[in-house]
């Protein structure tokens, strides 16, 4: 027979016990063999060193953590060794002056430029002297054939090479092209605006973090308002908020030094501070809320933060490693900004989750009865116990009807998921008013909806003919013509082929199919990038992966939950729960970003498609957080069933005393989460509003109804394990 590891402790002898609701049996001594029990002894007698060492640390991650934004790059949208990034790769080493990659100045004027150059040739002169321009290229100095100048002879298109070391600087650069163009003076009725992939980063990142303060300010009070109905003590409803912040500053501190090992996407600030504040307030919010309970029990400060950490510390570790490796199944996508995002969000959950184990029992310790209820002698936890277990008692009574309810409403949810169609957005995740974004709006109106993104194919120069000719025949090409001459080194040139769609349009994805397919049977070696087949090759990468990154989520999930609840059963409807959650979590997110309904409300003009990245992401991160109530609930049910042997009681008696810390938790999140959705850019917004609407499901259809009437109706069927099974895997205890 195996050896069995027992993390907690058996059920002991009650200590006294004070006034307490009918039900509501006392714990027991904590076991000082629980490893959790352990460290909250040593974090609280030692409370002062730790709070001085976080004290430190947060002092010295700070000035790492308020500068991050300008270490963070907006590069990394790219499939590594995809054919796109080959075609960027030959372009930038062999054909630097095509300026594939240059920002673009936009110029417009009233009167033909043929007939009025003056305003033009001025700009370009004075495009010479800004002091991040390398090199300029001047319409009116190239042949026709280059196209700078577009069919209605009144706007131009001025490539601009930025001084740039690595991709990390074209973004800043774009940036201050575009501020010194916005500070010349143009003649009357002239305009000009920069453009481009860099162009379009720079003013992204430049709303990113704008976003990112008007979330704080926008989350921060009703959280706070929250956390004071919760906790009924304006003291106790302040340390979930620090707590979250400590996190999330050691986090970014340390996303910080890692830019210098290697190059990380901005987004993963957004995200990563999202995550962290949303699961630092959820993890306090349990542990401060099971230490109130202990101590309303009779139990000195250091006995109720041992069994806080032996029960509610525990559940947060557990489901702190849960959403930690369902983020870690993204690596296995090989794209840097996805890469950056997830590990991002991975370093706040772990640094909170190690704040929440460390550092909140030292606090909580420290302040004694000072984060106790001040105007009642009950805890609103306690006196909600009663509220909640009627409820439950009904869907014990009918759990059937309760079932089939539930289920009806989440697939009702679901159903739209079924017709989502996914694309990658060009320049409309920037905002009208950015100069990106207007000059991006110039080039389409000028030049057509396939001039700003149009496809680059590198080929032999003996093939450069035959493939114009190609690809002229393809339906939905507008223009191709060679722009290049030979490179000397490799006898290879490079065509440029425009398409007569948006980046952002399904048919462009299409058209650069065709492209591919056609000039196969052209030329022996022809290569189709550009940001049209960099879209295109991302999309393709991402749904390709998706199923292996979704397969390994669903079976380290299975295999955490066998192992926490010794049940195969509980393993396996607790995956399938939240696989409905997240299955209605899309649904939403088809209704309102792929089908507009409701975009208006949030301020953003629906894109007629989900993000690519959504399937991946929002599987990765919705089956870690539904993980994270999920977790909480059954500890609490298992803990009772540990006590009293009854599947019945342990539900309703689970349900009742985590109701009310899974409802607030669940408030303040959605708060967070949607603060951060309101305030950003696309991208951002849609995240921030799947998620909520993800867990207001989780916390109300599924934990209400689904997990009691499930349970109710499978009765002790829920604990089964297989003898061979029981006799190899832990003993993870939630009694005391």
């Amino acid at each position: 027979m195996a050896s069995r590891t027992t993390i907690a402790t058996p059920a002991a002898e009650p200590a006294p016990a004070g006034s307490l609701p009918p039900g509501h049996a006392p714990s027991a001594p904590p076991d000082e063999r629980a490893w959790f029990s352990r460290l909250a002894a040593f974090s609280a007698r030692h409370r002062r060193g730790v709070m001085v060492v976080w004290l430190l640390v947060v002092l010295g991650a700070a000035p790492l953590a308020l500068t991050l934004t300008g270490s963070l790059s907006g590069a990394g949208w790219e499939a590594q060794g995809s054919t796109a990034q080959q075609v960027r790769d030959e372009l930038r080493a062999d054909f630097p002056a095509l300026g594939a990659e240059w920002p673009i100045v936009v110029y417009r004027q009233a009167d033909p430029i043929a007939d009025a150059p003056d305003g033009l040739q001025a700009l370009v002169g004075a495009l010479d002297d800004a002091p991040v321009a390398a090199s300029v290229a001047d319409p009116l100095g190239l042949p026709a054939a280059a196209g700078l100048i577009a069919p209605d002879g009144r706007t131009a298109l001025i490539p601009v090479e930025t001084r740039v070391t690595v991709d990390a600087d074209r973004p800043e650069t774009a940036g201050e092209l575009g501020r010194y163009v916005a500070g010349l003076e143009l003649p009357r009725g002239a305009t000009a605006e920069v453009t481009g992939e860099w162009p379009v980063w720079s003013d992204f990142n430049e709303m990113n973090e704008t976003a990112l303060h008007r979330a704080e300010l926008l989350s921060g009070l009703p959280s706070m308002i929250l956390l004071f109905v919760a906790f009924g003590s304006l003291l106790a409803a302040g340390i979930p908020l620090v707590l979250a912040l400590a996190g999330i500053a050691v986090g970014f501190a340390v996303l910080g030094l890692l830019t210098n090992v290697t190059p990380l996407s901005v987004w993963s600030m957004n995200f990563s501070m999202m995550i962290g504040l949303a699961v630092g307030i959820d993890y306090s919010l349990f542990i401060v809320s099971r230490f109130r309970e202990e101590r309303a029990e009779g139990k000195d400060p250091i006995a109720a933060i041992e069994n806080t950490l032996g029960t509610a510390g525990k559940a947060v570790f557990l489901s702190a490693l849960t959403v930690v490796l369902s983020l870690a199944a993204v690596f296995v996508v090989p794209i840097m900004v996805f890469r950056s995002m997830a590990l991002g969000m991975i370093l706040s959950v772990v640094a909170v989750a190690l704040a929440s184990l460390t550092l909140l029992p030292a606090i909580l310790v420290a302040l004694g009865d000072r984060v106790l209820v001040t105007r009642s002698k009950v805890d609103p936890d306690i006196a909600a116990e009663g509220r909640w277990a009627r409820w439950t008692g009904h869907a014990l009574r009918r759990p059937g009807t309760v079932l089939v309810l539930g289920l009806v409403l989440l697939g009702a949810i679901a159903i739209p998921a079924f017709g989502i169609r996914l694309g990658m957005p060009g320049a409309g995740v920037v905002d009208e008013g950015h100069t990106s974004r207007d000059g991006y709006e110039m080039v389409v109106a000028a030049f057509g909806p396939g001039a700003a993104a149009p496809a680059f194919v590198t080929v032999p120069s003996g093939d450069a003919e035959a493939v114009v000719q190609a690809a002229l025949g393809i339906p939905g090409v507008a223009d191709a013509r060679i722009v290049t001459e030979p490179n000397a080194t490799t006898g290879r040139t490079v065509v440029r082929v425009t398409g007569s769609t948006p980046v952002d349009d399904p048919a462009t994805g299409h058209l650069v199919e065709q492209l591919r397919g056609t000039l196969a049977t052209t030329s022996t070696d022809a290569r189709v990038g550009g940001p049209a087949a960099q879209n295109h090759d991302l999309t393709a990468v991402l749904t390709g992966r998706a199923p292996l990154a979704i397969g390994i989520i669903l079976i380290v999930a299975f295999v955490l939950l066998l192992v926490v609840f010794r049940s195969l059963v509980i393993a396996l409807t607790s995956i399938l729960m939240n696989v409905l959650t997240v299955g209605a979590a899309f649904g939403f997110a088809t209704i309102v970003f792929q089908h507009g309904v409701g975009a208006g409300l949030l301020g953003i003009e629906p894109q007629g498609f989900v993000d690519a990245w959504a399937p991946l992401f929002f599987f990765a991160l919705l089956f870690g957080l539904s993980m994270d109530y999920q977790l909480f609930l059954l500890a609490a049910i298992r803990e009772r069933y540990e006590a009293t042997g009854d599947t019945v009681v342990a539900i309703r008696d689970g349900i009742a005393r985590t109701g009310r810390p899974i409802t607030n938790a669940a408030l303040i999140m959605i708060v967070v989460f949607v603060a951060f959705g309101v305030t950003g850019p696309i991208p951002p917004t849609e995240l921030g509003i799947t998620l909520a609407m993800a867990v207001l499901l989780d916390a109300t259809i599924v934990r209400v109804m689904l997990v009691p009437a499930t349970m109710a109706l499978l009765g002790e069927r829920n604990w089964y394990l297989p003898r061979w099974l029981d006799r190899r895997l832990p003993v993870i205890r939630f009694s005391h």
